[in-house]
């Protein structure tokens, strides 16, 4: 979850920060105050001044502070102020992250009287996000197999080595739960009953010794999918479309989560990822990506270390690990809804919505992906497999 959550959730205590913060008791303003929530681009310490820009709308607020009464730092994880030292307005630097709350100066409408400020450092943020990278690399991703809410034990089908893996995730009433929401495709609270079958999840904690088993810290799931589809109609909003699902024949209602992104592969790149997902089409081993010493290349990433066993991701005739190909796809050119028609055929990876998971809240598009589904291999039951992993049905590391 981004740190600037954890600041809002410490933040919802800040309208009456005199008394909760120093235990005295202060009068209720006459007016509701104003409220900024930012990160700082400017500070003018002679004139007692601080530039922010705000969250939501991103408008910018000069924020006065010669009469501020409250100023407050935390640290990038508190919940609430319990932890909270005193500072002085010389403690702001650009890159802080602020709460702001006080009243419009009349003869200047852009500029806002500080009553209270809360601070969480730049320096502190960085720090967070790298201690927050670093264990969040640790830890474990699979598909979830069974729930057990009473035991409180999930069973996974983990990738160890690439190779899945059964694993037991054991949790706890102090694990916290987080759950990407269908509605939105945002992480949300969420509890262990809310978790089924198929879900991907994402644990942070500690293996016992064989690696069999994990305690979980904090779990992250979602009823992610990634499908392979020909558009059959687009909204005019630009925002949905109806798709055939290739793998099922169905069709499949897809809306465009807020933060989508379409991507179209060049013929170059997708004559790769061709042969890389399914090299025993090509008759070849995986090439080397473009970029990566290729001539023509586009700055493609060359990825990580192969790992896995057979027919495993990043095993062989895998290639590389499935970063590397989530990496060479986010580099690829952004296109528009719009710029896509009927009969395209495209890789689509977002959550499952609806009771019974038949629609989709895309996150990631991707066109261009005709010479793909040509040579993947053919299923069992009719119409294609993607083969190999695109990395995109899986959660990335929580922010």
């Amino acid at each position: 979850m981004r740190t600037s959550q954890s600041l809002i959730h410490c933040l919802t205590l800040s309208a009456a920060l005199t008394c909760s913060a120093f235990g005295q008791d202060a009068p209720a303003p006459k007016a509701a105050l104003d409220h900024v929530l930012g990160t700082i681009t400017a500070v003018d310490k002679a004139a007692k001044t601080v530039t922010v820009k705000e969250d939501k709308t991103g408008a910018v607020e000069i924020i006065q502070l010669s009469n501020t009464k409250t100023l407050l730092k935390v640290e990038p994880t508190a919940k609430d102020l319990k932890s909270a030292v005193r500072i002085t307005a010389e403690d702001l630097e650009e890159g802080d992250r602020v709460d702001v709350r006080g009243t419009k100066v009349e003869e200047t409408p852009v500029t806002l009287s500080a009553r209270s400020v809360i601070l969480m450092s730049a320096r502190d943020l960085e720090l967070t996000h790298k201690e927050q990278a670093a264990a969040w690399a640790k830890a474990t991703s699979g598909r979830v197999t069974a729930v057990d809410p009473a035991s409180g034990k999930i069973t996974v089908e983990a990738r160890v080595g690439g190779a899945p893996t059964p694993m037991t995730v054991q949790t706890s009433p102090a694990t916290e739960f987080t759950r990407y929401d269908p509605a939105t495709g945002k992480p949300v609270p969420s509890q262990i009953s809310q978790i089924q079958p198929g879900d991907q999840l994402k644990v942070l904690g500690e293996k016992n010794a064989d690696g069999t088993a994990v305690t979980g810290q904090k779990v992250y799931t979602g009823a992610f999918r990634t499908i392979a589809v020909t558009i059959s109609s687009l909204a005019p909003d630009g925002k949905s479309m109806t798709a055939k699902d290739l793998a099922t024949k169905k069709d499949v209602q897809i809306d465009l989560n807020t933060d989508a992104s379409i991507h179209k592969l060049t013929p170059m790149m997708a004559g790769f990822l061709a042969r890389r997902l399914n090299p025993a089409a090509a008759g070849t081993t995986p090439p080397t990506a473009p970029g990566a010493g290729a001539p023509g290349g586009g700055g493609m990433p060359a990825g990580g270390p192969p790992s896995g066993g057979p027919g495993a991701p990043g095993g062989p005739g895998g290639g590389r690990g499935r970063g590397d190909i989530s990496q060479m796809i986010d580099s690829t050119p952004k296109i528009a809804l719009s710029d896509l028609k009927p009969g395209d055929a495209l890789v689509i990876s977002g959550v499952a919505t609806g009771a019974d998971n038949s629609k989709l809240l895309a996150s990631t598009i991707i066109a261009g992906v005709e010479p793909i589904l040509q040579s993947a291999p053919a299923r069992s039951g009719g119409g294609r497999s993607l083969g190999g992993d695109w990395g995109l049905g899986e959660m990335s590391a929580p922010q």
